[in-house]
């Protein structure tokens, strides 16, 4: 693999995309040697992700808080990383005895706010956004929020996200989880584990000389976040470049990835890496154009996000090459017990769950990930905690 250089920051980037008016950029322009210090990090971190890295299951919490009416919004159902986890809230809003409707976002703000308003309209006790970001509905926020209704963030971003336009003293939300072993906010969450995550594996699977073509979706801050972490960790590899290719969630619903990833493989022939922030742009072109350029002889990796039922599916067919899964079901669980401790006047706990990153040597025991042997169990622990269900 070639030798390259490290890697402009984001907002050089941003600044080079502007000027030009390109759909790519090629950050760096020199050799370098991947230190031993990342090297090893990368494959301890990679090998952690690996084996799994839940946490204990929460023990106690308040009774289920029944009766109450609550909206789910999904970023959109062809997105999995959205839909999966609002079906897995529909399902425990069962458990608690709740009246839940599932709402698709399509990846249109619009829709967002629409969904949003309409919900406080009808009095639902509650929203819950799943990959809806603050700063795309802050006004709906608002409203609902005086007609009573609250706005609870799952894997959502709250409004003062920097990425958002936000600072401190905007948060709006009335509540949301807990994300990974530090019990931070989702934002912190993703630029200290999702993106590096993907970063790392790139790093040590190609021994740090890799040449990346990342794809970035950076007009939701969700996916801008990991996007951006991923590309700052590379960044810390001297011998990888990294080429961007700006994509918007209106090329993923409307079909135009396939195109632009292939654009730019025939464009940079040294790339070995293709990255995406999602597996849901793997589904929808990303893998079709990297299988396309294998058939010429290319020989490449596709590094995706959220390890997903077609991501299990296209590891096992040889598509994909890496997924940094997460247990998307159990994030809808967790999401309804956070809510409910909000409803009690309780504070969140840590779920416990973290990473099954898989790739062909350690695929997932079944058709999709849901957290590792030993958290197998909770959802009869959340029934538990609830008071045993309806």
């Amino acid at each position: 693999m070639k030798n390259v250089t490290t890697i402009v920051g984001a907002a050089a980037l941003a600044l080079i995309l502007a000027a030009c008016g390109t759909s790519a950029a090629e950050d760096g322009g020199g050799g370098g040697t991947t230190s031993e210090e990342v090297l090893a990090a990368a494959q301890e971190t990679t090998e952690a992700n690996l084996a799994g890295t839940d946490r204990d299951l929460p023990t106690d919490g308040p009774a289920a808080q029944e009766g109450k009416t609550v909206w789910v919004l999904a970023c959109a159902t062809i997105a999995p990383g959205c839909s999966m986890a609002a079906e897995g809230f529909v399902e425990a809003a069962g458990e608690l005895g709740w009246e839940a409707r599932l709402a698709d976002g399509k990846l249109d703000p619009s829709v967002y706010n629409a969904q949003i308003r309409a919900a406080a309209a009808a009095k639902a006790d509650a929203v819950v956004l799943f990959g809806v970001d603050c700063a795309q509905v802050k006004g709906a926020v608002v409203s609902a929020q005086e007609a009573g209704t609250k706005v609870f963030g799952a894997n959502a971003l709250d409004c003062d996200d920097e990425l958002s336009g936000g600072g401190p003293g905007d948060a709006l939300l009335d509540g949301d989880m807990l994300w990974g072993p530090d019990n931070t906010d989702y934002a912190t969450f993703t630029d200290d584990y999702v993106g590096p995550g993907q970063a790392d594996w790139i790093i040590a699977a190609t021994d740090g000389q890799a040449n990346v073509i990342q794809l970035r979706q950076d007009d939701s801050a969700g996916t801008h976040h990991i996007g951006k972490s991923a590309h700052d960790r590379l960044a810390e590899c001297a011998g990888c470049t990294v080429t961007v290719v700006p994509y918007t969630g209106e090329d993923l619903a409307t079909g135009r990835l396939q195109a632009k990833t292939s654009a730019a493989l025939q464009k940079n022939l040294e790339a070995d890496v293709v990255l995406v922030p999602v597996d849901a742009a793997i589904s929808l072109g990303v893998g079709s154009a990297v299988d396309q350029a294998r058939a010429s002889g290319r020989e490449l990796l596709l590094v995706g996000q959220e390890g997903v039922p077609a991501s299990v599916k296209l590891i096992s067919d040889g598509t994909q090459s890496f997924a940094l899964g997460r247990p998307w079901t159990w994030t809808g669980w967790a999401a309804a017990d956070a809510l409910n401790r909000l409803f009690a006047g309780e504070e969140p706990v840590d779920a416990g769950f973290g990473f099954g990153a898989m790739d062909a040597e350690h695929p997932p025991a079944g058709e999709t990930y849901d957290g590792n042997d030993d958290s197998a169990p909770y959802k009869d622990n959340y029934r538990a905690i609830w008071g045993g269900g309806r």
